[in-house]
This record gives C-alpha cells, sequence and structure tokens, in this order.
C-alpha cells in the first residue's frame, strides 16, 4: 500500500469517526465504522442502479452518511446535491474525477472534497469496477440520490 493511500484511508476513517461519535459510545458494537468494506458489501446493497451500480450503508447520521459503492458503470454522473459535502476515497480501480473545474485522474488511494453545489463525474478508466466510499455531509441527502444520473425535472 502507498504512503498516499494509506494517509487517504486513515484520514477518511478518522474524519467519519470524528464526525459520527463513534468513540464515544460505549454501548457496545455498532455497525458502521467499525465494519470492514467487506462485511458492509456482504449484506445485500441499500441501492441498486443500472449499470451495475451498488450502493451499501455503513453509517448515516443527520450529520453524516458513509456509504460503500461498488460500479461497473463507465460514467457516474449524478446531478447536483444542493447544499450536501461529499468527501470521496478511491479504494479499488482508476478513475477520472471532475469536481466543479477541476479533472484529476485518480488511483486507488485517492481522496477527493466536492464542496456542496458542485457538479461531478467519475468516469471509470480501465476494465476494473470501481469501489469507493462516499462520506456525505449533511447526511439526509435521499440514498437515492447520491449516484443517480436522473437529473431533476423542472417545472413550467
Amino acid at each position: 500500500m502507498t504512503p498516499s493511500r494509506t494517509r487517504a484511508l486513515s484520514l477518511a476513517a478518522a474524519l467519519a469517526a470524528c464526525a459520527l461519535g463513534a468513540c464515544s459510545r460505549p454501548e457496545g458494537p455498532r455497525p458502521g465504522i467499525l465494519m470492514s468494506m467487506e462485511e458492509a458489501m456482504s449484506r445485500p446493497a441499500e441501492l441498486e442502479l443500472p449499470g451495475p451500480v451498488k450502493v451499501w450503508a455503513a453509517e448515516k447520521s443527520s450529520e453524516m452518511g458513509v456509504y460503500y459503492v461498488l460500479s461497473g458503470r463507465e460514467l457516474l454522473e449524478p446531478a447536483k446535491l444542493g447544499g450536501a459535502a461529499l468527501r470521496l476515497v478511491l479504494l479499488k480501480g482508476r478513475a477520472e474525477l471532475r469536481a466543479g473545474g477541476v479533472i484529476k485522474v485518480c488511483d486507488a488511494g485517492a481522496y477527493a472534497v466536492v464542496p456542496p453545489g458542485a457538479a461531478w463525474s467519475l468516469k471509470r478508466l480501465g476494465p476494473e469496477p470501481l469501489v469507493f466510499s462516499l462520506l456525505v455531509s449533511p447526511g439526509d441527502v435521499p440514498l437515492s440520490r447520491l449516484l443517480s444520473s436522473e437529473r431533476p425535472t423542472t417545472k413550467p
């Protein structure tokens, strides 16, 4: 594992733990932050989209949602999420990330921040499906909007 990948994964875990208060609740094991990616993805997916795209919730609260995403789709281009900020950690695969006006090619271990209201897309580069962690703040964005490529319709 490269030093940059180790730092990115550690930072994502620390951010999620701090935001969700995982260390302050001694009432026993909880789903979420203490769950490995493999454990989360062994459960039935909470959302399946064409392409195929599968989403598992590792943790969800009003402050933040933490998800694992497996995408075989060539391009993910969700609608803008309004006031939600995203943090994305690419765990497997290679992708081109567009956020606002910035375009970056990312390898496993890359960490990216997408500011609230910014348009973003993730293009798979290569045959391997993408696996990434998605941290959404605030966490009250409906799961179906996180990765759907459907654009909201405007009424006349």
